[in-house]
């Protein structure tokens, strides 16, 4: 096997294992810093998962749920099916103590699952049924999804 292709099935293989914290932690900055224009941009146009839900989640937090005829959920509750991700093994007591009550919206939870590594990184047990979307989340883009589809 080249090295070439060792590299490929090297970089597979560490991107099927998930977005490290650390990463995810960047990422999530990077995206608080947007202005909130080009966010909005950003959810129409991603193709990625991470992404759009750390984009959206960062817009809820921001109390923007609406701009023009794109909605939160327009596009990420198609995508968030229970039992998508598999739920890690809970291995260190330290942190058991954050859950889904110390979260004043569902936004705030969203960012933290997703600026802690996302699904596949769930420490904190936030995405219990393992659909990609902490705690009430779910519930805040379904009633956002039916205000601004008039359903």
């Amino acid at each position: 096997m080249s090295n070439a292709c060792r590299a490929l099935l090297l970089l597979l293989l560490l991107t099927a294992c998930g977005v490290s914290p650390d990463a995810a932690r960047d990422e999530a900055r990077r995206i608080n810093e947007l202005d909130s224009a080009t966010l909005w941009q950003a959810q129409v146009t991603t193709n990625d998962f991470t992404e759009l839900n750390q984009v959206e989640a960062e817009l809820g937090s921001r109390d923007q749920f609406v701009n023009g005829p794109y909605y939160l959920g327009q596009r990420s509750l198609a995508q968030a099916r229970p039992g998508r991700w598999r739920r890690p093994r809970q291995d260190d007591p330290n942190l058991d103590g954050i859950d889904c009550s110390d979260f004043l919206t569902g936004a705030a939870a969203q960012a933290e699952l997703m600026g802690s590594g996302g699904p596949l990184n769930d420490r904190h047990r936030l995405d219990e049924d393992g659909d990609g979307l902490a705690c009430g989340w779910r519930d805040d883009l379904q009633r956002i999804a039916a205000r601004a589809t008039g359903g």
